[in-house]
Order: structure tokens, then C-alpha cells, then sequence
């Protein structure tokens, strides 16, 4: 009997991951939307893929939006944060 298994690996847009949670909080009132297990939101998904999928990678990438700082000053050093964390 053979065995498969099946690896998933998630690609996290974390520049539009990040603004995206930060438009959220403000919507909510300012609840905090930012600290969210992405791991285990990642692993949610995978029954969803069904076969048995096991996550192989979590690749987080991101961009910083310099261009936004005159306007929201310190937008990037949170951002930093955000990424270090």
C-alpha cells in the first residue's frame, strides 16, 4: 500500500496581510486584529485541501510602505515590529 502525503506550503503577502489587519482594528473601534496566530490560522485551512495535507512551508514575504511615512509617520517602525514578532 503506498502512502501519500500531502505537503502544502502557503505564500503570506504579509504588506497587504498587515494594512489589511491595521484597517480592520480601526474599523472594529481599534480592537487589536494584528497579533493573530498565523500559523494556526494557516493550519485551519487544511482540511479544506483535504488528502491529508501537512503544512511542509510557511513562506512570509513583505514590503515596507516608506511612501506612506510623511503622511503616518512611524507607519513603517510598526510595521517593522509587526514583521519581527
Amino acid at each position: 500500500m503506498i502512502t501519500t502525503i500531502n505537503r502544502t506550503t502557503f505564500l503570506v503577502d504579509g504588506f497587504n496581510l498587515y494594512h489589511s489587519l491595521r484597517t480592520a482594528s480601526e474599523e472594529m473601534g481599534g480592537a487589536s486584529t494584528k497579533w493573530l496566530d498565523l500559523s494556526s490560522l494557516l493550519r485551519s485551512y487544511l482540511p479544506n485541501i483535504g488528502g491529508g495535507a501537512q503544512v511542509e512551508r510557511i513562506y512570509y514575504f513583505s514590503a515596507l510602505a516608506t511612501h506612506l511615512e510623511q503622511r503616518q509617520p512611524g507607519v513603517t517602525a510598526r510595521h517593522r515590529t509587526y514583521i519581527e514578532c
